[in-house]
């Protein structure tokens, strides 16, 4: 439905420099949303099937971006031929950014708890492979955690709406939803000695310690540059202590009109009501990460990626 809310969402950049989205998110919102499967061009080029009664697929058919500020700062930091993690993968959206990114030489580990939400993962990877010169993809219908086991995933009963809610949980409890048995890996043991990622990104939904105490080999041994990650608690969470004494220097993820801009040892500004939850930047390399998000426009969609599709 158009409401005075949508009227005024559409003052941000995604927006106004991408005018034709103005357009189609207005007419979207009149239409009215209903459950149905609809394709959507991601601005960098690939389509992705989307379920627009689902919140990220709803927000992906009016919008064909999503956490803006994160899909800007994994675009600039992910090179070509890179490997790279994305951990909580839902349908596969920060996924098609990184096989844009790392190309035909690169690596993606990619990992699904929920079969139904891996289901749709692999249909939109599949679709990548047939039209894309693409990187190597390695999907596990797993989540990530301290070691490797069995672990109870909660999938709360908005799931139908927000497929993002479910989560893993220590043990069976008796909460709304329904629970259900998956496959927890150590990102440690699925790593092969010697590979060095480039990126980690984390949306696992409260479980990210766990999910670093399973990479903590890998941590100490230099062989993760940067990991981005959700955090609900306020800073400094366990989460920031942990990349701490890992060496690692952290950054809040904000953004401004012009960007997004990275705050040293700070959380970002957000809105417990309406999000994006806080996201931060974990990085070895905190001289060179800088120099790649401060500054210039909005790459990750608008006149950079005309300009880089016609090239």
């Amino acid at each position: 439905m158009l409401t005075l809310k949508n009227l005024v969402g559409i003052g941000k950049a995604e927006y106004l420099l991408r005018p034709h989205q103005i357009v189609r998110r207005l007419w979207r919102e009149a239409e009215g949303r209903r459950r149905e499967v609809k394709t959507v061009r991601l601005p960098w080029g690939p389509e992705i099937a989307v379920n627009t009664a689902d919140s990220i697929g709803w927000s992906l058919y009016t919008r064909a971006i999503y956490e803006t500020h994160v899909t800007e700062a994994l675009w600039r930091l992910v090179q070509p031929g890179d490997s790279v993690v994305d951990a909580g993968a839902n349908i596969g959206y920060m996924t098609s950014l990184f096989a844009v990114r790392v190309g035909k030489a690169g690596k993606i580990y990619c990992f699904e708890p929920h079969p139904e939400v891996f289901q749709d993962l692999q249909r939109n990877v599949t679709a990548w492979k047939a039209k894309l010169p693409s990187a190597s993809f390695s999907l596990y219908e797993a989540a990530l955690g301290a070691r490797e086991e069995f672990g109870s995933l909660r999938v709360p009963d908005l799931f139908s709406t927000n497929r993002m809610v479910s989560r893993i949980e220590p043990s069976p409890s008796q909460g709304e939803g329904q629970s259900f048995q998956v496959k927890v890996l150590a990102l440690d043991n699925v790593i092969p000695k010697h590979e060095t990622i480039r990126l980690v990104k984390l949306d696992v939904e409260g479980y990210e310690l766990a999910v670093l105490n399973g990479m903590e080999g890998l941590l100490r041994a230099r062989r993760v540059r940067h990991i981005v990650f959700e955090e609900m608690q306020d800073f400094p969470a366990a989460t920031h202590q942990f990349l701490c004494n890992m060496g690692y220097a952290i950054f809040g993820i904000d953004r401004q009109f012009s960007g997004i801009r990275i705050l040293r040892d700070r959380q970002p500004r957000y809105d417990p009501l309406v999000g994006p939850p806080p996201n931060y930047l974990a990085t070895i390399e905190p001289e060179l990460a800088v120099s790649h998000l401060q500054g210039g426009i909005w790459q990750s969609f608008g006149p950079a990626q005309l300009l880089r599709r016609w090239l």
